[in-house]
């Protein structure tokens, strides 16, 4: 009976899922950080922007 290559690590497609998930989850976390620095960083063109365009 032959028998799996211990060389290989095989995942299942459970595994295979939760690992792409979790690094989706931590590009998010630094993508939806990286824009709250930049919004405060620069409130003052988008306030300005908001108060010509809304007001």
């Amino acid at each position: 009976m032959p028998r799996q290559s211990t060389r290989h690590k095989y995942k299942s497609r459970r595994e295979r899922n939760a690992e792409t998930a979790k690094k989706a989850k931590l590009l998010l976390l630094f993508g939806g950080i990286l824009a709250l620095l930049l919004l405060i960083k620069n409130w003052r063109e988008y306030y300005a922007w908001l108060k010509t365009y809304f007001y």
